[in-house]
């Protein structure tokens, strides 16, 4: 029934026209697309012209009569912001004299500023830090009510890996926006940053930009000159560099008001305003169906020359965008050649509304319009389908997300995916309707929906996604699946039926904070009102919202007492309040302001469901802001996925029940699924992991093991190594985060090793063939050969200080550590005792290396060597081991008498995490285990049937990432699993 029609549609897109419209919309002239620039105004023209020589019809709301503007709907998006031509003033009072300033010269707003004058007695803050959690406030101790703030920027010890704030990773307290949001809070009338004396020849103002479509923060903030600063405060008897000197040594505040200092002025910024247009054309429906929708979709707009959503804000290039979404734009193209001569065939069919969406970008601000200015009726649109970023397939695999609006997908894309044209495409499922793409638009007006997705890559949102990376094959392909995925439902005589879905949220990277969440979709079409306050476009079905009352069309103005003025301010009440406390939470409902009780929910609990939508705020020094919420990080996030399924959790609960409670780590949640996935170990900053699989046999690249990418904001998998060979061990470099080294066995044969004999009991193959390589993130960079030798060299890892590698190596005859620099050079061997040392890795401090080691005598030892000559080695009896990261005499930390092996440091650096069978009589049984360095204090971390191993913490100690085979639904399967650590068990939420 769904397939009416589908035999004349058997002629394939073509490749080339494929990329011919890429070629024309990311091409230099374009300007990549940006709002505002003459680039995008000839990407719509051109996109009319091209729905003009497909055949349809124009569909747009101005000037229906006039065929080149009928293609057209208008609407403005914010895009800026800028000095009023008066009204920004600056004066500073000391004892000494008072000044009037020049706005652009010696100060300047901030984007986020609000607007208004302000005059008050000075208080100098520090740097404006409330940290509380790290044991660090500036606003301890002060009362800044009616005052005039004053802070410098960033914040202390900033570059100081060992910081006890979050080493050189700066705190989410250090985001402009949430320091003026606290110095509100503590009754501040305005906030006057500077760049501290010790930050070098830096001495910025900040450039006037728009931080993101949401309301400003309430109180005046600007930029002042360092020296003019300093000149303010010397007149008062307070030298900046030794307050600032103080604080650096210390870590202790030094907020206080500053008697004879006061500033008053006025901030004026007119909101930047810019026309631009979604196009849209239409087939003609016929019969009984004639009256219904089904829209097909995809953005057209892009970053321009990138700030601020770029993933390089400062280069100023031209970001051309092929993928995105220049790619989606030339499928819906293509299909309308397809679809629009299907007018006058036979049968009842609906009308398909083809729609090019502006601002997606800049908040769904294409789609968002239409929906609220439809030019065909919402209540009688039956489905939307979304096309962002399908130009760049991969081992055939497309995401269809989405899958869960509408009780009939499955079986839809079933019937569309059984004609051999489709056989190679590896469809992954998955997802509710809601994420920062333009379906999530439709899907919060009860229209079911579909989102195709062919993965992130690291072009995404830079100057280098341009035409020549798309695979136009698999855009082609994509291209025909979808033309009949559309031609189906527009024929079909009944339309999917539309679920109220709820899904649970993807890992976001490595934010701090409790975790709570509320559960509810904010309206991203509304996120550049300047009134303030959150539309909500839904609420999470069983959800704490949900359950609290909230709703669809709400406007949060205030929770637990504070005023909500964006999203972020409600990020930062989230993230400051536990899983189970009771908020208040006030709405506008219409005319009415209602007041809730809302008991926050913990992010992954079932059965509600967070949303990251609701995400923790990650930002840089503030200066560019971005949130998991929205644009400026990935837009995509957590909904382009590739086969991740939402929960994970710890296998079957009946069994589990049965076993001890796993009370160090919570919300477990699986992220790999099928095959043999492992060794995954956390990027610097916390968002990636780097891991080696041998995916399911349908998967494979060749059956062997190969490197793997993790994006944990996406939960997509890239392809890192060649596909060539036998790979494993990867590791990134520290701190940049920028290349992995890893092991591979390419250089000997592009064929995969075979598997060890197990005749003589179970044996680790030691190939020596295995090299040592260092790669770019870039697939098509080639590897670089590290430290190479004859023989084994593999297992390393890098000092999370950067500096030295250390790595397991045959080259002196025996599998020994050795350290290397970064370059390969300066080869130490660390270890001289006979046995296997391994798998090392550098303690938090990278003063102290843990290691395995077997230590094999008599009898046992003739046994090791010869199966060592025969490139093997048995792994049933080893212990853990600490040592100098120079070398010296290893101090042996396990005396359990089985298997125990990769360990890796506790945060603290005086606890080791390691997988052990020491509780199994038959060696079978693995769990993770906790001990001292010193060899004391052991305890279990996992008690699940079958395998636990390689654990390793998240940057900041709050994550636990591990591989299992808990819930494996093959014999042999083993996955990554990423938990929440709980450093005090007994305060464990239950």
């Amino acid at each position: 029934m769904f397939l009416t029609c589908f035999v004349v549609l058997g002629v394939a897109v073509s490749p080339t026209d494929f990329q011919a419209h890429i070629d024309t919309l990311a091409a230099d002239s374009m300007e990549g697309r940006g709002l505002g620039t003459q680039g995008i105004e000839r990407a719509a023209r051109y996109i009319a012209g091209q729905m003009a020589v497909a055949g349809l019809e124009p569909a747009g709301d101005m000037g229906k009569a006039g065929a080149t503007q009928g293609w057209f709907q208008e609407f403005e998006m914010t895009t800026g912001v800028a000095l009023a031509a008066s009204g920004n003033l600056l004066t500073l009072t000391n004892p000494m004299e008072s000044g009037n300033l020049s706005v652009g010269d010696d100060f300047a707003p901030f984007g986020l500023s609000g607007a208004g004058a302000f005059e008050g007695p000075v208080a100098f803050l520090g740097y404006g830090l409330h940290a509380p959690e790290f044991g660090y406030d500036d606003f301890a101790g002060v009362n800044l009510e009616g005052h005039v703030a004053v802070a410098f920027r960033y914040e202390p010890r900033e570059s100081d890996a060992d910081s006890p704030l979050e080493g050189s990773r700066p705190t989410y307290a250090s985001d402009v926006r949430y320091k003026a949001r606290e110095a509100r809070k503590a009754g501040a009338v305005a906030l006057i940053l500077v760049d501290g004396p010790l930050a070098g020849d830096e001495d910025r103002l900040p450039g006037l930009r728009a931080d993101g479509a949401a309301s400003d923060v309430g109180i005046p903030v600007l930029g002042l000159r360092r020296t003019l600063a300093g000149q303010w405060f010397s007149g008062a008897g307070l030298d900046l560099r030794s307050e600032q000197e103080a604080i650096e040594e210390s870590l202790t505040p030094r907020s206080r008001r500053v008697p004879g200092l006061s500033a008053s002025g006025a901030i004026a910024l007119d909101r930047v305003r810019t026309r631009t247009v979604n196009v849209l054309g239409r087939t003609r429906g016929r019969g009984a169906l004639a009256h219904e929708t089904v829209v097909l979709g995809a953005h057209y707009d892009h970053l321009g020359r990138g700030a601020p959503g770029s993933m390089r804000p400062d280069s100023g290039e031209i970001h051309n965008g092929a993928d995105d979404n220049a790619s989606g734009v030339s499928a819906i193209l293509l299909a309308a050649r397809t679809l629009a001569p299907q007018d006058s065939a036979p049968g009842d069919r609906r009308q398909v509304l083809f729609i090019a969406f502006s601002a997606e970008e800049s908040g769904l601000g294409g789609s968002g319009h239409y929906v609220a200015h439809p030019t065909l009726p919402l209540e009688t649109t039956v489905a939307m389908v979304n096309l962002d970023m399908v130009g760049r397939l991969r081992e055939q695999g497309l995401s269809v997300l989405g899958v869960e609006t509408a009780e009939d997908w499955n079986s839809r894309l079933d019937a569309v995916a059984s004609d051999t044209r489709f056989s190679e495409l590896k469809l992954v499922r998955s997802g509710d309707g809601y994420g920062p793409s333009d379906q999530t638009s439709f899907y919060a007006r009860d229209v079911p929906v579909l989102h195709l997705f062919t993965g992130a890559h690291l072009e995404y949102h830079t100057p280098a996604d341009d035409p020549e990376t798309i695979n136009a094959e698999g855009g082609a392909l994509v291209t025909d699946f979808v033309t009949a995925v559309v031609e189906a439902l527009s024929t079909s005589a009944t339309a999917p039926s539309y679920v109220r879905a709820s899904a649970a949220p993807q890992m976001s990277g490595d934010s701090r904070g409790y975790g709570s969440y509320l559960g509810t979709i904010p309206d991203y079409s509304t996120m550049e009102r300047a009134e303030g306050g959150v539309l909500l476009a839904d609420v999470r079905p069983g959800g704490p919202a949900d359950v609290a009352g909230l709703k669809g069309g709400d406007q949060i103005v205030e929770m637990a007492a504070e005023e909500i003025r964006n999203l972020y301010d409600m990020t930062y009440v989230l993230r400051e309040h536990r899983p189970g406390e009771v908020i208040a939470i006030v709405v506008q409902r219409g005319d009415e302001r209602v007041g809730l009780q809302a008991t926050l929910g913990r992010r992954g609990e079932s059965p509600e469901k967070a949303s990251l939508t609701e995400g923790a705020a990650s930002t840089g020094h503030g200066e560019n802001p971005h949130s998991e919420f929205g644009h400026g990080g990935n837009p995509h996030a957590a909904h382009h996925g590739d086969g991740v399924k939402p929960g994970g959790g710890s296998g079957d609960e009946s069994e589990a029940s049965e076993r001890s409670p796993e009370v160090r780590i919570t919300n477990i949640r699986q992220l790999t699924f099928g095959g043999e996935n492992a060794e995954g170990y956390f990027s610097p900053d916390g968002t990636r992991l780097v891991y080696q699989a041998t995916p399911r046999a349908s998967q494979a690249v060749d059956g062997c093991d190969q490197i793997y990418e993790y994006d944990l904001m996406t939960g997509v998998s890239t392809l890192l190594s060649s596909g060539l060979g036998r790979t494993t061990c990867a590791y990134y470099d520290w701190p940049e985060g920028e290349r992995f080294i890893y092991a591979s066995t390419h250089a000997g044969s592009p064929e995969c090793p075979p598997v060890p004999d197990f005749s003589q009991g179970y044996v680790w193959p030691i190939y020596p063939d295995y090299d040592l390589y260092i790669r770019g993130l870039d697939s098509r960079e080639e590897p670089r050969a590290f430290a190479p030798s004859s023989g084994y060299d593999a297992e390393a890892t890098w000092c999370h200080g950067g500096g030295r590698v250390v790595f397991t190596s045959t080259r002196d005859g025996d599998l020994e550590l050795y350290s290397a620099n970064e370059e390969g050079g300066d080869v130490k061997r660390l270890t001289h005792t006979p046995g296997y040392d391994g798998g090392a890795f550098f303690s938090p401090d990278c003063r102290e290396l843990v290691f395995r080691a077997s230590r094999p005598r008599g009898q046992a030892l003739l046994d090791y060597e010869a199966l060592l000559r025969d490139g093997k080695v048995r792994p049933s009896a080893m212990e853990l081991f600490v040592m100098s990261a120079e070398g010296g005499e290893p101090e042996q930390v396990t005396h359990h008498g089985g298997a125990s092996f990769a360990p890796y440091w506790h945060p603290d650096g005086e606890r080791i995490l390691f997988s052990s069978n020491l509780a199994d009589s038959a060696g079978r049984e693995f769990e993770l285990y906790m001990i001292g360095r010193d060899g004391e204090g052991l305890e279990a971390i996992t008690h699940s049937d079958g395998f636990d191993g390689f654990p390793m913490f998240s940057p900041n100690g709050r994550y636990l990432v591990f591989a299992s085979n808990r819930g494996a639904e093959r014999r042999g399967e083993t996955n990554l699993f990423i938990a929440e650590w709980v450093e005090s068990p007994e305060s464990k939420a239950h």
